[in-house]
């Protein structure tokens, strides 16, 4: 279904679920990218739990007591966005409103697009994980495990995932707080998308901020004590930290909208939903054809740029445009491991390592520059839209791109 461009003096509602990094740098990009008399006529809001925005790739620090992923969300965005405070609740597509919950009650707000950018967060699917396990995917975990910490009781703490995020967890927490036992429960394999060679250096490296490593052991249940593993070995910890795998809210599903079977909003390659053309999605929580989406995994690295390619798509819609495919590019992971030591490995477009790989102080401060680059051009956007720069998908050629210069018509 084509949508036609909307006339001079027709007012456009744009509303956003989600005030996380993709919802934020599509609010900036898009507002950036218009004329004033555009932006005169187009309202833009967000809906979002708290006036904070969670600086995820940095919730292993504030875990750890180290920093505090929390900024101020309207330091992050145009300031022409609007911010509702509150929980989305259902999406009604047909009659272009969005039911909330806020503080003062439920409200309907209407919308006459819609970007759909609610995030992901820790999973739960384990048995026990929700009751008594802290999940390290959103602030309020993050928070609980600094409080945790700071109890002189909790002497041992199992970390429960071996991916990027659990090895930074698990770092993170040994080398801040020496005196506590912390053990990474990797599942079958560490950090298992990495190639052999990595997965060994990381290994050495965690071992030498003594944290215990157990590959080949999955965790099958939590409990008040510990873990128990699918061998049906028992462990206690003190506390353990979820870290394994994610979720995403099943607002989609409750909304009737078309979901993947892990709940995720079904968009096609320009990031519009099927069957909802006023709808779009970005971030952890849509699911993108394989021809433009199959090498992109969840996380601040693909919900970054998907959140300017939303921006870019409504944009060219309302111009009457058709939009371009999605295409995004990866560089690779980047792992922190301690405050002076890091993993940084080069990957392909298609995110297949290669054989460079950055380490030690070099690599911890790259990753430092990651974290405050994720900020710095998150922010530029609002006056510089493309300011968020990835490099085009694989088989994708410049020669086949508009510059993000061309699309903005200041």
């Amino acid at each position: 279904m084509t949508i036609a461009a909307t006339t001079d003096d027709e007012p456009v509602s744009v509303l956003i679920i989600g005030g996380g990094y993709a919802g934020v740098i599509a609010s900036n990009r898009l507002l950036a990218s218009m004329s004033p008399v555009e932006r005169a006529r187009t309202h833009v809001a967000i809906v979002n739990p708290t006036d904070r925005f969670v600086h995820r790739i940095r919730l292993h620090e504030h875990a750890a007591g180290n920093a505090d992923a929390g900024i101020e969300l309207a330091s992050m965005i145009h300031p022409e966005v609007a911010v509702v405070l509150g929980r989305a609740e259902r999406i009604d597509p047909h009659a272009r409103l969005t039911h909330v919950t806020t503080s003062r009650g439920p409200v309907a707000l209407e919308f006459d697009w819609l970007i759909y950018a609610v995030g992901s967060r820790s999973s739960s699917a384990v048995r026990g994980v929700s009751r008594f396990a802290v999940r390290i995917g959103d602030i309020d975990g993050a928070t609980e495990v600094a409080r945790r910490l700071a109890m002189a009781r909790t002497r041992s703490v199992c970390v429960v995932g071996g991916g990027p995020a659990g090895v930074e967890t698990a770092a993170e927490i040994a080398e801040a707080h020496p005196r506590t036992k912390v053990t990474l429960i990797a599942g079958a394999q560490l950090v298992p998308t990495m190639r052999p060679a990595a997965r060994r250096s990381i290994r050495r490296r965690l071992r030498r901020l003594n944290v215990d490593v157990e590959e080949g052991e999955v965790v099958s249940e939590v409990t008040a004590a510990g873990v128990i593993t699918d061998a049906g070995v028992h462990l206690q910890y003190d506390l353990v930290i979820w870290s394994a795998g994610f979720e995403v809210p099943d607002l989609a599903t409750r909304s009737g909208l078309p979901a993947d079977g892990k709940g995720r909003l079904r968009v096609d390659d320009t990031l519009f939903c099927v069957d909802h053309p006023t709808i779009l999605g970005a971030g952890d929580a849509v699911k993108l054809p394989d021809s433009v989406g199959r090498h992109l995994p969840m996380g601040a690295r693909t919900a970054l740029p998907l959140g300017g390619a939303a921006a870019d798509s409504l944009l060219a819609r309302l111009r009457g445009t058709q939009p371009e495919p999605v295409s995004i590019g990866l560089l690779g992971p980047s792992i922190s491991i301690g405050r002076h030591d890091g993993y940084i490995q080069l990957a392909r477009r298609d995110d297949s390592p290669t054989l460079i790989a950055f380490t030690g102080v070099v690599g911890a401060a790259i990753k430092a520059w990651v974290c405050r680059m994720t900020i710095d051009r998150t922010r530029d956007e609002r006056v510089s839209p493309g300011a968020y720069r990835v490099p085009l998908g694989p088989g994708d050629t410049a020669s086949t791109r508009p510059r993000a210069d061309d699309r903005a018509a200041r």
